[in-house]
Formats: structure tokens, C-alpha cells, sequence
């Protein structure tokens, strides 16, 4: 752990092994212990981009886990790195006994990335910048004397910060609550606003439909409505079997002197009767009504045939 104050909060540089119980404001810096790094070369040129390689780029480095990912564009080549969120706010949480203390939090690589020699965190690790990536050595294995403290107090944090789900409301200052309270009051007193244009605009389309059922005497409820749906659905069904059997009547070759004297149509079945110049035509005029309409009764009377076809 290595600590200095700037900005009214302490910029706190914390490991997994640190624990913190002193109240204050604190902008965390992750160790790269936090977090995965890596500098590739993509065949692509923006961040975004980028970032839907991510998971390819780190397959089968990562434990089991739902990982997020970032993207730094450094010239030619991208700095990737890939975190648990949920693994991270686990970990603070052991870290801070107060979890609100925690102002903003960085990851070493963004905050420290203009190191160039070995930093000493402390007795036993210490940071060091391998071809733009930062990245934590055991202290024994370099010389430096070099301390982070001195470089955290010129250190220049930048604007990427590390958002955590169970964290994030805890994260907020309080110009940024009283900024998004003073929108959230904006836009209640908007919803308001439209609500009740919204209610009185509903009450000009009720009397509306009120007056308008009255004037044109218009079904008032929906088991009326329902009623003449049905009573029109079944016009409809009746129409239509009609329309059908006409088509199939056209194609009943009548002699001369014959034509078709009646049609009577229900939903349960059509009556037909044809005018025929011989009464031995009642075969012959059957066999010409398609096999799709079942014949349920035929007679003769006279000349005049009658059929009763199933609908």
C-alpha cells in the first residue's frame, strides 16, 4: 500500500494484501493483480473495434469467470485488458472496512503508464514498464531505490476510470448526485407535464366517443361489439361458402334451354335448384358439381332439380 494525498482524497496504490481501516476519501490505483494486460497488434484501427476481439485475445489465459474488457490505442498496437468486476468489488471490500470511502478507482496500467523505470512498492514487489505495459515484479529482482510515492505525487490519472456494478452509486460526488437529482426533478416535472396533457387529451377523445355513439346510436359495450362480430363473421362465412359454389356452378356445362332457378345458402348447407330440358340430365349434372362438394340429397320434380349440397 502506498498512499499520498491530492485533490482533497488520498491516492491510495492498494494490493490484494492490503487492508484498510483509517476513514477518508481514497482514489484507488489497482495493482496489476486486479487485472490481465496484454499489447497485441490487431488488424483493426480503432478501440471499439478492438474490444470485439477481446475475448479471442484471451482465451484460455482467464480463470472461469464473466470478464470485461477494455482497449488503449497506443500507435500501432492496442493494450488490452480484461477484468471480473465482480471479483474486483469482492476484493476492495475486504480491503476498505468502508466501501463508501472510495472516491474513484484506476487500474495501475492507466494511472502509471508514463513510468519508465522500476518503481519499489514495497519490500517485496515493485512496478515495472515492459513495452507499455505495467506490470508487478518481485522487488528482489531489481536494484531500484526509486519509491512510487514520489511518482504517485506528479502522477497525472487521466479520465480512465474503473466502474463497478455494486460500487458505482458509491462512486458518485456530490455534485454529480446533485446534478443528476436536479435532472431527475427536470424530468418528473416534464413526465408531469405530459401526463397531464396526456389525461386531458383522453378526456376530449372520451366525450368524443361518448357524443359520437350517441349521434350515429353506435354498439356502447363490448359483448354488443362482440355480437355483431360474430353476426358479420358469420354473413361473412355464409358469402364466402356462396361465392365458392358459384365459382364450382360456373363450370356446369347447361344445355340449351336450362339455367338455375334458385341458390339458398346457410352456414350447414346450399340448396340448388336448376331448370333441365330432360329429366335423365340428374346424373350427368352431379358428375359436373366437383367431388370437394358433398352432395347430401338430390331430387327431381318435374324439370326442376334440386340438390342440397353440405357446406
Amino acid at each position: 500500500m502506498t498512499k499520498i494525498f491530492k485533490n482533497n482524497t488520498h491516492v491510495l496504490f492498494v494490493s490484494k494484501a492490503d487492508r484498510i481501516e483509517t476513514r477518508a476519501k481514497y482514489t484507488v490505483i489497482l495493482s496489476p493483480e486486479f487485472y490481465w494486460v496484454k499489447k497485441v497488434t490487431l488488424p483493426v484501427k480503432s478501440e471499439r473495434d478492438a474490444l470485439k476481439l477481446a475475448p479471442s485475445i484471451y482465451e484460455g489465459f482467464l480463470p472461469a469467470g464473466e470478464f470485461s474488457y477494455e482497449a488503449r490505442k497506443v500507435g500501432d498496437a492496442f493494450i488490452m485488458i480484461a477484468y471480473n468486476k465482480k471479483q474486483i468489488a469482492e476484493d476492495l471490500e475486504k480491503i476498505f472496512a468502508y466501501k463508501s470511502d472510495i472516491v474513484d478507482i484506476y487500474f495501475a496500467q492507466d494511472a502509471l503508464v508514463g513510468i519508465e523505470e522500476c518503481l519499489a512498492v514495497n519490500d517485496k514487489v515493485a512496478l515495472s514498464n515492459m513495452d507499455g505495459t505495467i506490470i508487478q515484479i518481485p522487488r528482489a529482482c531489481t536494484n531500484t531505490k526509486e519509491g512510487l510515492s514520489e511518482v504517485l505525487a506528479d502522477a497525472t490519472l487521466g479520465k480512465r476510470k474503473v466502474k463497478l456494478s455494486s460500487f458505482d452509486n458509491e462512486l458518485l460526488s456530490t455534485k454529480e448526485i446533485t446534478l443528476i437529482g436536479l435532472i431527475f426533478g427536470l424530468l418528473l416535472v416534464s413526465f408531469l407535464s405530459e401526463y397531464i396533457v396526456y389525461k386531458k387529451a383522453l378526456s376530449d377523445l372520451d366525450s368524443q366517443r361518448t357524443m359520437l355513439i350517441k349521434e350515429e346510436n353506435l354498439p356502447r359495450t363490448s359483448m354488443q361489439l362482440k355480437s355483431i362480430k360474430k353476426s358479420l363473421l358469420k354473413k361473412y362465412k355464409t358469402q364466402k361458402k356462396l361465392r365458392e359454389i358459384l365459382f364450382a356452378l360456373s363450370k356446369v356445362r347447361l344445355q340449351s334451354g336450362e339455367y338455375i332457378q334458385s341458390i339458398e345458402s346457410s352456414t350447414k348447407e346450399t340448396v340448388i335448384e336448376i331448370y333441365v330440358t330432360n329429366k335423365e340430365r340428374e346424373d350427368a349434372i352431379k358428375q359436373m358439381i366437383p367431388k370437394s362438394y358433398h352432395i347430401k340429397e338430390s331430387n327431381m320434380h318435374e324439370h326442376i332439380l334440386r340438390l342440397k349440397i353440405a357446406a
